[in-house]
């Protein structure tokens, strides 16, 4: 997420907000070292960090499917546990988001887990990207490869699949640090691999189809809060058919303009990575869908430009309830769901956006 919904979430749900944002945590700075595959693994010094997958997929009859799978990490003290303290007061929490999108049906199907961490039920090793909640198993193995397995009974669904990526792991911002605001120590440390192949599973209903597909991975950790007056922000994952990616996020003021700290990066066919600053791309939302639970009105239409990149592309949600709250009382309430670029290039990605139902200022 930072910014994004999965800390909101998180920290709500497991009562993290009692303390300030950065008491006693470590918080990232503009000479903070990157190492992997370390940093691919968790950070508990930090009061935050998730572990995020979006993908588009199809069976072998063009079936199209959505996914979003994340592990989210709270901390809810920087001391560390006693020895041989009680599970109970474990230092750490974990909560999951399982979103699985089926655009034929129209549908998005979601389910959740919430645990306290240092357990063989909630875990996350400190040296790779290797994660345990419940059953869920999210984890890098040989060659950068990821294997994730997740099945809830409440939605009748289950995915498997495996993962290559097709290009270098993307360090967003400065060497991997992503401002959030103007405040030291306002940013988190942001990586991706931005265009990964997948394969797998997915069971729906008793069916089970063989899928194959794109995905973006997204790994990030800090201990910084949003700037005031930040009601909410957009989020876009973009994988281009010309083969270029496109990250942008957009920190949206309560009259809509944008915070200065709004940033993004363009990925080119290579791998290179281009910074994007707030001056060098516009988006302009359009269109309108209303959720009949709470009366937010969410856009579902974007027009999406890169000047000197010449890039013009317009977005379009795929499922047009895609809204997600937290059955874990986290009081947080945001839309993400899979969207259809058109414009200068073709192409899929995700959406992420929040701020709509109620306002993120001072909630983090």
């Amino acid at each position: 997420m930072n910014w994004r919904s999965p800390i909101l979430l998180l920290a709500l749900a497991c009562g993290a907000l009692a303390q300030s944002p950065g008491d006693g945590f470590r918080r990232i700075t503009p000479d903070e070292s990157v190492e992997f595959p370390r940093d691919h693994g968790a950070h508990p010094d930090t009061k935050t960090e998730w572990w995020y997958l979006t993908g588009n997929f199809e069976d072998a009859e063009g079936r199209a499917f959505g996914l979003q799978f994340t592990i989210f990490r709270s901390a809810l003290t920087a001391d560390a546990p006693a020895e041989g303290a009680s599970p109970l007061r474990a230092t750490q929490v974990y909560l999951g988001h399982l979103a699985l999108a089926d655009v034929r049906a129209n549908e998005l199907r979601f389910a959740e887990r919430l645990r306290r961490g240092g357990t063989a039920l909630a875990d996350a090793s400190e040296t790779d990207m290797d994660l345990v909640l419940d059953d869920w198993s999210f984890r890098r193995v040989e060659g950068d490869r990821i294997e994730l397995s997740a099945a809830d009974p409440t939605i009748d669904a289950r995915v498997e699949l495996e993962l290559s990526p097709k290009k270098p792991l993307v360090l967003h911002g400065e060497g991997g640090v992503s401002a959030k605001g103007a405040e030291d120590g306002n940013a988190s440390v942001y990586a991706s691999w931005t265009r990964l192949h997948a394969e797998g599973v997915l069971a729906l209903d008793g069916a089970l189809h063989t899928i194959q597909g794109e995905c973006w991975f997204d790994h990030e950790y800090g201990t910084s809060v949003l700037g005031q007056g930040v009601r909410g922000w957009d989020w876009f994952g973009l994988q281009l058919d010309d083969g270029r990616e496109l990250m942008l996020f957009y920190l949206r003021h309560a009259d809509g303009t944008a915070q200065p700290a709004s940033a993004g990066t363009l990925v080119e066919r290579d791998g290179r990575a281009i910074h994007l600053t707030r001056d060098d791309f516009r988006i302009d939302a359009s269109g309108e869908w209303k959720s009949p639970r709470n009366d937010a009105r969410y856009p579902n239409a974007w027009q999406v430009r890169i000047p000197a990149h010449e890039i013009d592309l317009e977005l379009a949600t795929l499922i047009a309830d895609c809204e997600l709250g937290s059955a874990s009382g986290a009081g947080v309430t945001y839309w993400e769901g899979p969207v259809r670029i058109t414009g200068t290039q073709g192409g899929r990605g995700y959406a992420e956006l929040t701020g709509y139902a109620s306002s993120m200022t001072g909630r983090f």
